[in-house]
């Protein structure tokens, strides 16, 4: 590998390090599932007479189902726990109207998969994240996957992140992460991964390395060539 062969912002983003291996986020980064707990929050909201307030939407962003069911809870002076039993039922019903894999997900893990090993990261409940990745058709890329109920802490402290990469092998200073929120961006850094952000339309980028509109880019499919 030289340094001409890496595309100019990765080089200055990056010098000549590469990653052992990827974790990705899933919602909103992987699958359009943002847009599937947006109509399940809407509705959760509207069926509770919840009236959100300047700034919610931002802690609704990559927040866990049990974050989101304590404000719509406060917001709405209903019970929590019913708040979150509907929001899971009603995620669940959403979910089966079909989900979108979003733009370059496909060819970049197949391609980041045939060198590095991958994982996921999502503020999701495990079962949840395996459902989500199964149907949209990338459960198979893969290795470790790491949710809101398999650490004591989910995002956005450190310790999805850091679980990830020590199931992939690897210390955190070797491992690249993928993420569109503040949320997760702030768990990945925190972990002491390296951070490519590709952030959701209508919301600012997190901090990071380096930040893209998409991964579609194809200069990131030309620096994961040079790994």
């Amino acid at each position: 590998m030289t340094a001409s062969t890496i595309p100019a912002r990765f080089a200055e983003a990056f010098g000549d390090w590469t990653p052992r291996a990827i974790v990705f986020d899933c919602d909103g980064l992987l699958l359009d599932t943002e847009s599937v707990w947006q109509r399940t929050e809407d509705r959760v909201v509207a069926d509770h007479g919840a009236q959100l307030r300047e700034g919610d939407a931002d802690v609704l962003h990559g927040a866990t189902i049990e974050v989101a069911a304590e404000l719509i809870a406060r917001r709405s002076g209903h019970c929590e726990q019913e708040i979150l039993d509907d929001l899971h039922h009603v995620f669940a019903d959403e979910l089966g109207t079909g989900m979108r894999t979003m733009p370059g997900v496909p060819e970049v893990l197949a391609l980041a998969g045939e060198r590095v090993p991958l994982g996921c990261a999502s503020n999701s409940w495990l079962a949840s994240l395996e459902d989500k990745l199964v149907r949209g058709g990338l459960r198979e890329h893969f290795t470790v996957l790491e949710a809101s109920d398999t650490v004591a802490r989910p995002k956005p402290a450190p310790d999805m992140y850091a679980a990830a990469a020590r199931a992939l092998g690897a210390e955190p200073s070797e491992v690249l992460a993928f993420e569109d929120s503040g949320t997760g961006a702030q768990s990945a850094r925190d972990a002491g991964l390296r951070l490519i952000a590709v952030p959701t339309p209508g919301f600012s980028a997190p901090p990071a390395d380096l930040t893209l509109s998409s991964l579609t880019d194809p200069e990131l499919a030309q620096w994961i060539r040079t790994w």
